[in-house]
């Protein structure tokens, strides 16, 4: 038997959370089998940051970029389908990682999921009416393991097959010992060794309710003695960064967690990744959740408000963020927030994950 195969397929949304958890366990999977052959197919526009991870990735237009590229829609789907049927039966995996959505954008996962390889889902908690839907809970018996990147198998609702069901906890991009100390992410990022630095990042740009929180952000750190403001301009973004008096804009930098240790505490969306990489690197953080057609943000900073471990802006509003943020500045809230934090998310689930698909292998 030759080296063993894999295809993780990220389609991904308004960020990059499918195209990280993807790339985590794909660098786990290194780790444990070298000798493996990894291919990403993905529609993310930040393809790059899989080349920069060390693997190779089959590109399809995203969405968004369809539409803003005046592509027919009926071509469009023609291609997406066509580019994926083709890239999965030409590299023949033994194995077929699919995050978020098990038949694919556009349903066309469906006939590649009877094909000869083993199928894995990676199950990320969505809102009660997708994740009950008919065609989902239809389409898990095609897969022959489901993920859980939660601690417990039920944060995902009810199954059609629990017995293949496997809560690995949070699957994050770096291990706890590769994360950088406080002024070795200082120094990267070229930013002072000494004072209070405040993180703030609202996803890839382009969102009107996101932009409306990071200039509440900036308005509330102007106000705060001896806090300067740094904001993460990620990989997605595709406006102009943001010109915000008195605030450091990092423009491009992924994955976060590569720098999350050079602040003192944060004020982010409350997406699936910017959450759990905080609670992680334990960065006391504001959370503030946005509205998504799966994602139940509001769910999850919820649950993170009840363990101590973070504070919620909700609903956004100026006095809001500034009651939530000069709580986050005192020194004995961040002190208590950072140490929940660490405790809330104590494991990274990438190697468990990693290790579930090598089991499938014959």
């Amino acid at each position: 038997m030759g080296a063993p195969r894999f295809v993780f397929y990220a389609v991904n949304g308004l960020g990059l959370g499918h195209v990280t958890r993807l790339v985590s366990i794909a660098r786990a999977l290194r780790r444990l089998s070298p000798e493996c052959e990894v291919l990403f197919l993905t529609s993310s526009e930040a393809d790059h940051v899989i080349y920069r991870e060390g693997f190779a990735a089959v590109k399809l237009p995203s969405k968004t970029i369809r539409e803003r590229c005046g592509l027919r829609k009926g071509h469009y789907l023609k291609l997406v389908q066509t580019v994926t049927w083709n890239t999965i039966s030409a590299f023949d995996p033994d194995v077929l990682v699919v995050d978020t959505y098990p038949t694919g954008s556009f349903e066309e996962l469906i006939p590649v999921l009877r094909w000869r390889q083993k199928n894995v889902f990676v199950f990320r908690e969505q809102r009660a009416e997708a994740a009950g839907s008919e065609l989902l809970q239809a389409s898990l018996r095609l897969y022959d393991r489901i993920l859980i990147p939660h601690e417990d198998v039920s944060q995902v609702g009810p199954l059609p097959e629990p017995a293949k069901a496997l809560a690995v906890g949070p699957i994050l991009i770096r291990e706890r010992h590769e994360l950088p100390d406080r002024a070795r992410a200082r120094e990267a990022l070229g930013l002072p060794r000494d004072g209070t630095l405040l993180y703030a990042s609202f996803g890839g740009g382009g969102d009107p309710e996101a932009a409306r929180a990071l200039t509440l952000t900036a308005q509330v750190a102007r106000e705060l003695p001896g806090v300067r403001l740094v904001v993460g301009a990620g990989p997605l973004w595709r406006e102009q960064p943001p010109a915000l008096e008195g605030a450091v804009v990092l423009q491009g930098r992924y994955p976060a967690l590569d720098f999350l240790p050079a602040f003192d505490a944060a004020v982010t969306a409350a997406g699936y990744n910017a959450v759990h990489e905080l609670l992680y690197a334990g960065i006391p953080s504001v959370f503030v959740p946005f509205t998504r057609m799966v994602d139940d943000q509001e769910k999850r900073v919820r649950e993170v408000e009840d363990a101590g471990a973070g504070l919620a802006c909700l609903p956004l509003t100026r006095e809001g963020l500034t009651r939530a943020v000069r709580e986050l500045m005192k020194p004995e809230v961040r002190q208590r927030l950072g140490t929940a934090a660490r405790e809330k998310v104590a494991r990274n689930g990438a190697e468990p994950a990693a290790r579930a698909l090598l089991e499938l292998l014959p």
